[in-house]
């Protein structure tokens, strides 16, 4: 299956990917339970995508422009 989605996304950062999409699903989850929020795909997007930029501060200088066309191509 790791296998399948890292050629899908065709990206060195895919396993980041992987991990920020869980940690956003975990956190529309938390939402939801502890704050009332409903659970909208819209609203974990955008929790990812906060992350990735974040991570982003952290990522070699070289990944940096590949990083960036993806979250913008992300919208």
């Amino acid at each position: 299956a790791l296998q399948s989605f890292k050629e899908q996304l065709s990206v060195t950062f895919f396993m980041e990917v992987i991990i920020l999409m869980c940690w956003a699903i975990w956190k529309s989850r938390n939402d939801f339970i502890f704050r009332q929020v409903n659970p909208l795909v819209q609203n974990a997007k955008e929790n990812f995508r906060r992350e990735f930029e974040l991570m982003l501060l952290r990522a070699k200088q070289s990944y940096s422009p590949q990083i960036n066309r993806w979250i913008v191509n992300l919208v």
